[in-house]
């Protein structure tokens, strides 16, 4: 019987399933479409995750020659948006255990614990995410979790992707009728969305609304923030002391107990926003000067199977 861990780090649009040994040595590993059952609904997600396992078995017996099935794994982690509330994570895994016939212990956690224990290589620590969406998530070495944000959209998401557009698009309208900061930004945003009033943007936001379009607009902003236009600068630092916020709620929630201060900072708009993440860097250093700001180590799908591994009890999981 072999002893093998795996971890999926799975999102809306796309999918990775790393496949190891039980010291975390990486054997195989397959790219997928789309798993979150919130986005693609729970039939696709079960049927798309059997596809991932049966190409990694197949990819195991071709390079190694070995006769695998999914009774050889010790354990598994399926790092999911969402995949840490525990209503989710039960209905997902009598699917799967249906499904693939698992009788190793699972663990389901947010894509953004995996990533932070991932991205530290540690199983304590902090992690800023700054994507489509946002969220700030410490973790202690006992696996308490503690979050702020993360509601989505029209909850929260603050200095997040659509956060960013959606002020650029709504202040801009303030702007233009004298209720904000001068902007030169409506024309580029009509334009990208193609119309040219902005009461057409009302259809567009009630009737036909899609999150990651507009999402896309935050370019216009970043453009319009190195041309020193009032409003898109005003906006950028806005997103940087709210995402800075997010992180100090939950850091004063757990100071005195978590040992790791390290924090991950995750996410397109960090990754590749050199502004926004040295403001947001200035920001945490003023407001918690021990917190050191780190980038990441490895993925989120190699922080699941570290997560696996200590599921199943392996003694030092390599890290």
């Amino acid at each position: 019987m072999k002893r093998l861990i795996f971890g999926l780090d799975g999102g809306g649009t796309g999918s990775r399933l790393r496949i190891a040994n039980e010291k975390n040595r990486i054997l195989v590993e397959q790219i997928g479409e789309g798993v979150n059952p919130q986005a693609v609904g729970y039939p696709v997600a079960v049927e798309r995750i059997s596809i991932l396992f049966q190409r990694g078995i197949r990819a195991l017996q071709e390079t190694y020659g070995w006769v695998v099935g999914t009774h050889d794994f010790k354990a598994g982690c399926f790092a999911i948006a969402g995949g840490g509330v525990s209503e989710e994570a039960r209905k997902l895994e009598e699917k799967l255990k249906k499904a693939l016939e698992f009788q190793c212990p699972l663990v389901f956690v947010s894509d953004a614990e995996a990533a932070l224990v991932g991205g530290l290589k540690s199983l304590e620590g902090m992690i800023l995410v700054s994507g489509t969406g946002s969220i700030a998530l410490a973790r202690l070495r006992d696996g308490t979790v503690v979050r702020s944000g993360g509601y989505g959209h029209f909850l929260g998401d603050e200095g997040s992707a659509f956060w960013i557009a959606k002020e650029a698009v709504t202040r801009s309208i303030r702007s233009w009728e004298g209720r904000d900061l001068p902007t030169k930004m409506l024309s580029a945003i009509l334009s990208y969305f193609t119309i040219r009033t902005p009461y057409e943007l009302i259809p567009l936001w009630y009737q036909r609304f899609d999150k990651a379009l507009i999402a896309g607009a935050t370019q216009i902003v970043e453009n319009y923030r190195e041309q020193e236009d009032p409003l898109a600068v005003d906006i950028f630092l806005k997103a940087a002391e709210e995402l800075a916020k997010l992180v100090e709620s939950v850091f004063r929630r757990i100071e005195e107990k978590i040992e790791v201060k390290k924090l991950l900072l995750w996410g397109g708009q960090l990754e590749h926003n050199i502004w926004l993440w040295r403001a947001v860097t200035h920001h945490i250093r003023v407001r918690i000067p021990g917190l050191e700001v780190c980038r990441a180590k490895e993925d989120a799908a190699y922080g699941a199977c570290l997560l696996a591994a200590q599921a199943a009890f392996l003694s030092h999981p390599s890290i």
